[in-house]
């Protein structure tokens, strides 16, 4: 590979979902399972990927309280953090936006996109 190659960004469809407010996953043309996150070809097999919205809906699969953070979100500390089943399959890491205590690991989850982050990664709030 010469240095005038320029690779495709993989994950640029995630990217650009989370800016129109959809989240996108990559599924597999031939079984339709997803995964998460972005790669250049499938988990499942050799028919390649594509990228579809999801659901934005998932529960929580583990969950822990954040005393740690980036820059910007130092003044949200402690914050609650879970890894999301999501109902098409792949697990996510993603804040929860709502008050620890008050969650659980099974709850239903869906994506906040009215939370100022989301465009930048996806936020979940517990499902009314």
């Amino acid at each position: 590979m010469s240095e005038s190659t320029v690779l495709p960004d993989v994950g640029a469809p995630f990217i650009q979902g989370l800016r129109d407010r959809r989240l996108m996953l990559q599924f597999d043309r031939g079984s339709g399972r997803a995964q998460f996150y972005p790669r250049p070809q499938s988990l499942y097999g050799e028919s390649g990927v594509e990228w579809r919205a999801a659901s934005g809906r998932g529960t929580i699969f583990a969950l822990t309280l954040s005393q740690v953070a980036p820059p910007h979100l130092q003044k949200a500390v402690p914050y609650a953090m879970a890894l999301v089943q999501l109902d098409e399959g792949p697990r996510m890491l993603a804040r929860i936006d709502a008050p620890y205590d008050g969650l659980r690991i099974g709850q239903p989850v869906t994506v906040d996109w009215d939370h100022p982050d989301s465009r930048s990664f996806p936020v979940f709030k517990p499902a009314a």
